[in-house]
This record gives C-alpha cells, structure tokens and sequence, in this order.
C-alpha cells in the first residue's frame, strides 16, 4: 500500500466533491426546469453521483493489484470483526453526532441568510434546509406516503449505496493510505479535507466540522471502518424513520 500524499489526497477528495458539485447545482436545476418529478430528480442528480464513490472504491482497490476476494478486501478496507469496544466507541459517536446536530443547528439558519452561503430554489425538498424534515411524515418528494412501503425500500437501497460508497472510499481506501503518509495528524487532515467534501451543503459546513473531525478521529484511532458504516448509516437514516412513520400513518 502507497502513501497518499497531501496534493493527492485533495485530489481524490476535490473530484467526488466536485462531482456532486455538479449534481446538485446543474443537473438538479436543469431537470427541475424541465419538470421532471422531484423523486427521479434526487435519483439522477444526487444518489447516482454520489455512488460513483463505491464504484471507484472497487476499481481503486482493483488498481492496486488485489485480488476479489473476502479476506482480502476486508483486510485491505479494514472490515474488521466488532469487538465491544467498537461497539462502545459506535454508541459515543452517533450520541456526539446527533448532539452536535441539535446544538449546531442555529448556525444553518444563521448562514442560509448570507447570500453566498444560501441555498437555490430548485433543491428538491429532502435536501432543502428550509423544508422540515417533519414534513416526510406525510409526503416524500411529491408522493404520498401512507400504505406506500415501496418508498422505505427504494431510500434504504439508496442508503446501503451512499454509506457504502462513502465509508469504502474515504474510510476503507483513502484513510489508511493518508496515516502512511501524514501519522498522527492524519485524523485532522482526513476530517477537515471530508468537511470540505461536503461543501455543496454549504449552510452545513459549521455543523459538519466538529463531527467530521471527531468521526474520522475514532476511524483512525480504532481502524475499523465497521464503526464507520454503522454511525454513518444510523445517522442518516433519521430521514428513514421519518417516511416508515409517514407510510404506518
């Protein structure tokens, strides 16, 4: 396994973000003019993009010459057996996480009002700041949620190719590349490049950063990206429980 140097590793951080980037700011406003429904615009523009991650996980991986197999992947990628210590150091981080979420969240309102920091019109509702989340207890993207089981189904596929794409790319293949390279600072290198992996949710970048910092604090402490797929799925499938509510009525 290589060292991933600093410009490198702005490198494999900038063009997922970029990616998205383009998403989000041009693809998702061109469909929305176009009418296209707002459920297979947040499919096209957002959940494709950001599953390019997994893809390239697995061809990087490829790239470096190792075979496909079990053993192998998990010991490159770090899916390690969860012991209770990971377990614990789960519990501490989704609580962190969730935390910093709430008491965070005046600073989203607060740059939603800057115009550079605003977001656009054309987001589609499940990732407009401005919508309450509440709001998918009774309708998701356009559709009414009572009775339709097959909208909990399609958004926890769409989940399991988000978290696995992010957690195999940043956690499993990036991260350990960046300790060869950076040490002990590789935590506070990791979390502040991933923050700005997420600057298309600009309004979010204050309440990203602690947890980004934490989070990938703990991945490099513990190297286990196990931790890394369970917080990261547990945190965002809030939205999940949400339209399971929505759907039961």
């Amino acid at each position: 396994m290589k060292p991933l140097g600093f410009y490198k590793s702005i490198l494999f951080f900038a063009i997922p973000s970029g990616i998205a980037w383009f998403g989000i700011y041009f693809v998702m406003q061109k469909l929305h003019q176009a009418g296209v429904n707002d459920f297979a615009n947040f499919f096209i523009s957002f959940v494709i993009p950001l599953s390019l991650m997994l893809i390239a996980s697995l061809v990087a991986y490829r790239a470096d010459s190792y075979r496909f197999n079990w053993k192998t992947f998990a010991e490159r990628f770090r899916l390690k057996r969860m012991t209770k210590t990971d377990w614990l150091c789960v519990l501490i981080l989704i609580s962190v996480q969730v935390g910093l979420q709430l008491s965070l969240q005046f600073t989203a309102k607060w740059l939603v009002k800057i115009p550079f920091f605003s977001p656009p019109g054309f987001l589609v509702p499940v990732v407009d700041p401005n919508v309450d989340p509440l709001s998918f207890t009774s309708t998701f993207l356009g559709i009414s949620l009572k009775g339709q089981w097959w909208v909990a189904v399609v958004y926890f596929i769409i989940l399991l190719f988000n978290i696995f794409g992010e957690e195999f790319w940043w956690r499993g293949y990036i991260l350990p590349r960046q300790e060869l390279a950076f040490g002990k600072w590789t935590w506070v290198i990791h979390g502040l490049m991933w923050t700005l992996f997420h600057s298309f949710w600009k309004w979010n970048l204050l309440i990203l950063l602690p947890s980004c910092l934490f989070f990938s604090y703990i991945l490099y402490k513990r190297k286990n990206t196990w931790i890394g797929i369970i917080c990261h799925m547990l945190f965002n499938s809030i939205p999940l429980i949400l339209i399971i509510l929505g759907i039961i009525g």
